[in-house]
């Protein structure tokens, strides 16, 4: 029996980037996990409400670490509805060179909210699923929904440009909320115990439904998105000389303690975005598709 809704791993998206092999030949390599959320637009059809769609991911995904500069372009890789990949070639800058993407008006917050346009996902028949309404839990509504430090979760992305080879293939780990407190969401984030390692930053953590609870205490028995991996935290360790007593190596290793946004700030962007009419959306054009398996499609945007 599965804990996580199967359809929640077709949000997961895979953010890749060109660059060459040791042959020289340019090729695609996932470098980071972003995942789909939606925001109901005010109308509907005959299937129901109908959802603006955006791409979400960290900040710090959009930027080179080395330059810091913001990256032109990125991949969006989708797995479709027969049998494929699809991926999708993503302008992130305007022309004057300012991204297209959104931030939080909080500069610590390590979160970028892209606009995406849903009708050229869905020509693509692309396999999607995106959160929204009851697939969300606020961390200050954490209390009133029996959601606390030690409960499980799960962890979704591509660890290590694990991505897979003819589709997206979704990493899923486990872990625990291991502090969240009045301080650290002060500072945009809580911490859980998991692994997560460089390919897993922008991916969503996911709370594990519980039936069972000790005394006095209760339990929440649904999924749902809790928050938006940023950062692992880490410790030195340093290999020293004999002959003279310094630091010759600094080993930078991972302590297991990873820093999640809540998923409340994401809405805290997305509710600042103009209407479509006003926002200067991302350029989206098909980069071309693989073989894959068969899978469903999932609810209808605008």
């Amino acid at each position: 029996m599965s804990l996580i809704p199967p359809h929640y791993l077709n949000s997961v998206v895979s953010i890749e980037v060109e660059d060459k092999d040791e042959k020289g030949v340019l090729q695609k390599i996932s470098v980071a996990t972003g995942f789909l959320v939606g925001k109901q637009t005010g109308k509907s059809n005959d299937k129901g409400p109908l959802y603006r769609l955006f791409v979400v991911t960290n900040k710090h995904v959009y930027q080179n670490q080395k330059t810091k500069e913001f990256l032109r372009e990125v991949f969006f890789r989708f797995n479709t509805l027969d049998n494929k990949s699809h991926y999708f070639k993503v302008s992130l800058l305007k022309d004057d060179g300012s991204p297209l993407w959104l931030m939080h008006k909080d500069e610590k917050v390590d979160l970028a909210v892209l606009p995406i346009n849903a009708t050229i996902v869905d020509e693509a028949e692309i396999n999607y699923y995106f959160f929204q309404g009851n697939d969300l839990f606020y961390a200050k509504e954490f209390a009133t929904k029996n959601i606390a430090t030690g409960d499980g979760l799960f962890v979704l992305g591509f660890p290590m440009s694990i991505s897979g080879k003819a589709r997206n293939f979704v990493i899923v780990r486990q872990g625990i909320i291991a502090r969240v407190d009045e301080e650290v969401l002060a500072g945009g984030f809580f911490y859980i115990d998991a692994s997560a390692y460089p390919g897993n930053s922008g991916g969503p953590v996911i709370h594990k439904p519980e039936i069972v609870a000790i005394t006095d205490t209760g339990s929440n028995s649904s999924a749902g998105l809790i928050g938006v991996i940023s950062s692992g935290e880490t410790y030195s360790d340093a290999a020293i000389s004999q002959q003279t007593g310094e630091p010759r190596i600094i080993f930078t290793e991972q302590t297991g303690l990873v820093r999640v946004v809540p998923i409340e700030l994401v809405f805290e962007i997305i509710d600042e975005i103009p209407t479509p009419q006003k926002t200067e959306e991302a350029k989206v054009q098909d980069a071309g598709s693989e073989k894959i398996e068969d899978q469903s499609k999932a609810p209808q945007p605008e």
